[in-house]
Protein backbone atom coordinates (compact mmCIF):
# COMPACT_ATOMS: atom_id res chain seq x y z
CA UNK A 1 0.00 0.00 0.00
CA UNK A 2 2.81 2.39 0.96
CA UNK A 3 4.86 1.62 -2.19
CA UNK A 4 1.77 2.15 -4.36
CA UNK A 5 1.03 5.50 -2.69
CA UNK A 6 4.61 6.68 -3.22
CA UNK A 7 4.52 5.59 -6.88
CA UNK A 8 1.33 7.58 -7.49
CA UNK A 9 2.78 10.71 -5.86
CA UNK A 10 6.10 10.58 -7.75
CA UNK A 11 4.52 9.74 -11.10
CA UNK A 12 2.01 12.58 -10.74
CA UNK A 13 4.74 15.00 -9.73
CA UNK A 14 6.90 14.06 -12.75
CA UNK A 15 4.08 14.45 -15.27
CA UNK A 16 2.97 17.73 -13.66
CA UNK A 17 6.42 19.29 -13.73
CA UNK A 18 7.06 18.12 -17.30
CA UNK A 19 3.75 19.67 -18.42
CA UNK A 20 4.56 22.93 -16.68
CA UNK A 21 8.02 23.08 -18.24
CA UNK A 22 6.38 22.96 -21.67
CA UNK A 23 3.31 25.11 -20.98
CA UNK A 24 4.68 27.93 -18.81
CA UNK A 25 7.27 30.33 -20.27
CA UNK A 26 10.38 31.18 -18.32
CA UNK A 27 10.55 34.49 -16.50
CA UNK A 28 11.67 37.43 -18.67
CA UNK A 29 15.40 38.02 -19.10
CA UNK A 30 16.93 39.45 -15.94
CA UNK A 31 14.43 37.69 -13.68
CA UNK A 32 14.84 34.43 -11.84
CA UNK A 33 15.85 33.26 -8.39
CA UNK A 34 19.56 33.03 -7.60
CA UNK A 35 21.09 29.96 -5.98
CA UNK A 36 22.75 30.43 -2.60
CA UNK A 37 24.29 28.00 -0.14
CA UNK A 38 24.66 27.88 3.61
CA UNK A 39 25.93 25.42 6.18
CA UNK A 40 23.45 24.07 8.69
CA UNK A 41 25.10 21.67 11.09
CA UNK A 42 27.19 19.33 8.94
CA UNK A 43 24.97 19.88 5.91
CA UNK A 44 25.61 22.15 2.96
CA UNK A 45 22.09 23.40 2.25
CA UNK A 46 20.94 25.27 -0.85
CA UNK A 47 18.11 27.68 -1.61
CA UNK A 48 17.04 29.93 -4.46
CA UNK A 49 16.24 33.53 -3.65
CA UNK A 50 14.29 36.09 -5.62
CA UNK A 51 14.57 39.74 -4.55
CA UNK A 52 12.32 42.14 -6.51
CA UNK A 53 13.88 44.98 -8.50
CA UNK A 54 11.94 47.50 -6.38
CA UNK A 55 13.49 46.30 -3.10
CA UNK A 56 15.53 48.67 -0.97
CA UNK A 57 16.71 48.16 2.58
CA UNK A 58 14.87 51.22 3.90
CA UNK A 59 11.44 49.63 3.64
CA UNK A 60 10.83 46.16 5.16
CA UNK A 61 9.07 43.73 2.82
CA UNK A 62 7.15 40.45 3.33
CA UNK A 63 8.86 37.08 2.92
CA UNK A 64 7.28 34.01 1.28
CA UNK A 65 8.88 30.58 1.74
CA UNK A 66 7.85 28.12 -1.00
CA UNK A 67 8.62 24.42 -0.37
CA UNK A 68 8.84 21.98 -3.29
CA UNK A 69 7.36 18.49 -3.52
CA UNK A 70 9.18 15.14 -3.44
CA UNK A 71 12.25 15.17 -5.67
CA UNK A 72 11.72 18.83 -6.56
CA UNK A 73 14.12 21.75 -6.62
CA UNK A 74 14.16 25.53 -6.54
CA UNK A 75 14.18 26.38 -10.28
CA UNK A 76 11.43 23.90 -11.16
CA UNK A 77 9.28 25.14 -8.29
CA UNK A 78 9.80 28.76 -9.34
CA UNK A 79 8.52 27.88 -12.83
CA UNK A 80 5.71 25.68 -11.50
CA UNK A 81 4.24 28.25 -9.13
CA UNK A 82 5.05 31.69 -10.54
CA UNK A 83 5.87 33.11 -7.12
CA UNK A 84 8.82 35.17 -8.42
CA UNK A 85 6.58 37.08 -10.83
CA UNK A 86 4.21 37.79 -7.94
CA UNK A 87 7.15 38.96 -5.81
CA UNK A 88 8.26 41.35 -8.55
CA UNK A 89 4.76 42.79 -8.93
CA UNK A 90 4.07 43.12 -5.21
CA UNK A 91 7.52 43.94 -3.77
CA UNK A 92 8.17 40.97 -1.53
CA UNK A 93 11.01 38.45 -1.31
CA UNK A 94 10.44 34.77 -2.09
CA UNK A 95 12.76 31.92 -1.25
CA UNK A 96 12.74 28.35 -2.58
CA UNK A 97 14.69 26.15 -0.13
CA UNK A 98 15.82 22.72 -1.32
CA UNK A 99 15.38 19.47 0.58
CA UNK A 100 17.75 17.43 -1.56
CA UNK A 101 14.94 14.91 -2.06
CA UNK A 102 12.24 14.54 0.59
CA UNK A 103 11.55 17.02 3.34
CA UNK A 104 11.89 15.35 6.75
CA UNK A 105 8.44 16.64 7.68
CA UNK A 106 7.69 14.02 10.31
CA UNK A 107 10.79 14.30 12.51
CA UNK A 108 9.79 15.33 16.03
CA UNK A 109 12.54 13.92 18.24
CA UNK A 110 15.53 13.63 15.88
CA UNK A 111 14.41 10.19 14.73
CA UNK A 112 14.62 9.03 11.13
CA UNK A 113 10.99 9.18 10.13
CA UNK A 114 11.25 9.51 6.36
CA UNK A 115 9.56 6.33 5.05
CA UNK A 116 11.77 3.60 3.62
CA UNK A 117 9.89 2.18 0.63
CA UNK A 118 12.84 0.49 -1.04
CA UNK A 119 14.02 -1.69 1.82
CA UNK A 120 17.48 -0.09 1.83
CA UNK A 121 19.25 1.96 4.49
CA UNK A 122 17.53 5.17 5.46
CA UNK A 123 19.36 8.47 5.05
CA UNK A 124 21.01 10.28 7.92
CA UNK A 125 18.27 12.34 9.59
CA UNK A 126 18.27 16.07 8.88
CA UNK A 127 16.60 18.73 10.95
CA UNK A 128 14.75 20.40 8.09
CA UNK A 129 12.53 22.48 10.38
CA UNK A 130 15.64 23.81 12.11
CA UNK A 131 17.22 24.58 8.73
CA UNK A 132 14.15 26.50 7.57
CA UNK A 133 13.94 28.53 10.78
CA UNK A 134 17.66 29.33 10.53
CA UNK A 135 17.18 30.35 6.90
CA UNK A 136 14.31 32.68 7.84
CA UNK A 137 16.49 34.31 10.50
CA UNK A 138 19.40 34.61 8.05
CA UNK A 139 17.20 36.37 5.49
CA UNK A 140 15.92 38.71 8.19
CA UNK A 141 19.56 39.56 8.93
CA UNK A 142 20.58 39.98 5.28
CA UNK A 143 17.51 41.91 4.11
CA UNK A 144 14.89 44.27 5.46
CA UNK A 145 12.16 41.70 6.17
CA UNK A 146 8.90 42.63 7.86
CA UNK A 147 8.90 40.30 10.89
CA UNK A 148 5.13 40.38 11.04
CA UNK A 149 4.64 39.21 7.45
CA UNK A 150 6.49 35.91 6.98
CA UNK A 151 4.44 33.29 5.11
CA UNK A 152 5.04 29.66 4.21
CA UNK A 153 3.46 27.48 1.53
CA UNK A 154 4.31 24.16 -0.06
CA UNK A 155 3.17 21.38 -2.37
CA UNK A 156 2.78 17.68 -1.46
CA UNK A 157 5.61 16.75 0.96
CA UNK A 158 6.48 20.48 0.94
CA UNK A 159 2.96 21.14 2.19
CA UNK A 160 3.52 18.59 4.95
CA UNK A 161 6.77 20.38 5.86
CA UNK A 162 4.85 23.67 5.92
CA UNK A 163 2.43 22.23 8.47
CA UNK A 164 5.28 20.85 10.58
CA UNK A 165 6.88 24.30 10.66
CA UNK A 166 3.53 25.78 11.70
CA UNK A 167 3.57 23.35 14.62
CA UNK A 168 7.18 24.02 15.61
CA UNK A 169 7.43 27.80 15.19
CA UNK A 170 3.88 29.04 14.76
CA UNK A 171 4.67 32.43 16.24
CA UNK A 172 7.15 33.17 13.41
CA UNK A 173 4.61 32.69 10.61
CA UNK A 174 1.73 35.02 9.78
CA UNK A 175 -0.13 32.42 7.68
CA UNK A 176 0.41 29.12 5.85
CA UNK A 177 -0.97 27.55 2.66
CA UNK A 178 -0.41 23.77 2.35
CA UNK A 179 -1.41 22.37 -1.06
CA UNK A 180 -2.11 18.61 -1.33
CA UNK A 181 -0.75 17.44 2.00
CA UNK A 182 -1.70 14.30 3.90
CA UNK A 183 0.00 15.35 7.12
CA UNK A 184 -2.29 16.30 9.99
CA UNK A 185 -4.02 12.96 9.68
CA UNK A 186 -3.26 9.32 10.33
CA UNK A 187 -2.42 9.08 6.63
CA UNK A 188 -1.52 5.83 4.86
CA UNK A 189 2.18 6.66 4.48
CA UNK A 190 3.08 7.83 7.97
CA UNK A 191 0.28 6.90 10.36
CA UNK A 192 1.05 9.69 12.82
CA UNK A 193 -1.64 11.02 15.13
CA UNK A 194 -1.42 14.85 14.91
CA UNK A 195 -2.52 15.13 18.53
CA UNK A 196 0.44 13.00 19.68
CA UNK A 197 3.02 15.72 18.94
CA UNK A 198 3.53 19.19 20.49
CA UNK A 199 0.72 21.45 19.29
CA UNK A 200 0.96 24.90 17.66
CA UNK A 201 1.58 27.60 20.25
CA UNK A 202 -0.86 30.14 18.86
CA UNK A 203 -3.68 30.29 16.27
CA UNK A 204 -2.62 30.71 12.65
CA UNK A 205 -4.50 31.42 9.40
CA UNK A 206 -4.46 28.30 7.19
CA UNK A 207 -5.41 27.98 3.52
CA UNK A 208 -5.67 24.32 2.39
CA UNK A 209 -5.97 23.14 -1.21
CA UNK A 210 -6.69 19.91 -3.08
CA UNK A 211 -7.84 18.70 -6.50
CA UNK A 212 -11.21 16.98 -6.49
CA UNK A 213 -9.58 14.03 -8.29
CA UNK A 214 -6.87 13.77 -5.63
CA UNK A 215 -6.09 10.21 -4.54
CA UNK A 216 -3.53 11.16 -1.92
CA UNK A 217 -4.50 12.79 0.33
CA UNK A 218 -7.94 11.25 0.33
CA UNK A 219 -11.11 13.27 0.83
CA UNK A 220 -11.46 11.69 4.28
CA UNK A 221 -7.95 12.85 5.20
CA UNK A 222 -8.72 16.33 3.90
CA UNK A 223 -11.82 16.52 6.08
CA UNK A 224 -9.59 15.64 9.03
CA UNK A 225 -7.36 18.61 8.11
CA UNK A 226 -10.33 20.95 8.11
CA UNK A 227 -11.56 19.56 11.43
CA UNK A 228 -8.15 20.03 13.04
CA UNK A 229 -7.56 23.62 11.95
CA UNK A 230 -11.10 24.83 12.56
CA UNK A 231 -10.84 23.43 16.10
CA UNK A 232 -7.44 25.05 16.68
CA UNK A 233 -8.55 28.46 15.41
CA UNK A 234 -11.98 28.29 17.13
CA UNK A 235 -13.90 29.35 14.03
CA UNK A 236 -17.56 28.97 13.13
CA UNK A 237 -17.98 25.45 11.71
CA UNK A 238 -20.50 26.61 9.10
CA UNK A 239 -18.42 28.09 6.26
CA UNK A 240 -19.20 30.68 3.64
CA UNK A 241 -18.94 28.87 0.29
CA UNK A 242 -17.68 30.65 -2.83
CA UNK A 243 -17.72 28.94 -6.24
CA UNK A 244 -16.65 29.92 -9.72
CA UNK A 245 -14.10 29.14 -12.42
CA UNK A 246 -13.75 25.53 -11.31
CA UNK A 247 -12.91 26.50 -7.72
CA UNK A 248 -14.97 25.76 -4.62
CA UNK A 249 -13.77 27.57 -1.51
CA UNK A 250 -15.00 27.13 2.06
CA UNK A 251 -14.20 30.11 4.30
CA UNK A 252 -14.35 29.61 8.08
CA UNK A 253 -14.31 32.79 10.18
CA UNK A 254 -15.55 34.12 13.51
CA UNK A 255 -12.66 32.76 15.59
CA UNK A 256 -9.00 33.48 16.36
CA UNK A 257 -7.74 33.03 12.76
CA UNK A 258 -9.33 32.34 9.38
CA UNK A 259 -9.34 28.87 7.83
CA UNK A 260 -9.93 28.29 4.09
CA UNK A 261 -10.19 25.22 1.92
CA UNK A 262 -10.26 25.30 -1.89
CA UNK A 263 -11.04 22.31 -4.09
CA UNK A 264 -10.24 22.51 -7.82
CA UNK A 265 -12.52 20.69 -10.24
CA UNK A 266 -10.89 18.16 -12.54
CA UNK A 267 -7.48 18.30 -10.88
CA UNK A 268 -5.53 15.65 -9.03
CA UNK A 269 -2.21 16.00 -7.22
CA UNK A 270 -1.19 18.72 -9.69
CA UNK A 271 -3.11 21.59 -8.13
CA UNK A 272 -0.21 24.01 -7.47
CA UNK A 273 0.19 26.36 -10.44
CA UNK A 274 0.59 30.15 -10.88
CA UNK A 275 -3.13 30.72 -10.41
CA UNK A 276 -3.00 28.87 -7.09
CA UNK A 277 -0.14 31.13 -6.00
CA UNK A 278 -2.05 34.26 -7.06
CA UNK A 279 -5.09 33.25 -5.05
CA UNK A 280 -2.96 32.41 -2.03
CA UNK A 281 -1.27 35.81 -2.18
CA UNK A 282 -4.13 38.15 -3.10
CA UNK A 283 -6.96 36.38 -1.26
CA UNK A 284 -5.06 35.26 1.82
CA UNK A 285 -1.43 36.08 2.63
CA UNK A 286 -1.68 39.79 1.89
CA UNK A 287 -4.47 40.12 4.46
CA UNK A 288 -2.61 38.84 7.51
CA UNK A 289 0.25 39.84 9.77
CA UNK A 290 1.40 38.51 13.13
CA UNK A 291 1.89 41.05 15.89
CA UNK A 292 2.60 40.43 19.57
CA UNK A 293 1.76 36.73 19.24
CA UNK A 294 -1.63 37.20 17.62
CA UNK A 295 -2.87 37.42 14.04
CA UNK A 296 -3.96 40.77 12.70
CA UNK A 297 -6.02 41.17 9.53
CA UNK A 298 -4.84 43.98 7.29
CA UNK A 299 -7.39 46.58 6.15
CA UNK A 300 -8.40 46.06 2.51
Amino acid sequence: MEQKALGVVLATAFVFLLTLAIAIPYLPKGWGAVRKDMMYGVWDRSYYLYVPSTYNNLHPVPLVIMLHGAGGNGPATETQTGWSALAESNNFIVVYPEAGGWWNAYDWEGAITTPDFGGGPKPTPRDDAGFLLTLINKLKSDYAIDDSRVYMTGWSIGASMTITCAFKFTDVLAAIAPVSSAWMTKDQMYNIDPYSVPQPKVPIPVYMWRGDQEGWPSLEEEQSHIQYWTDLDHVNKTPKVVTGGGYRTEIYTGGDAEVRHTEIAGRGHDSYDPNTAKMIWYDFFVRFSREAGHVKEQPQ
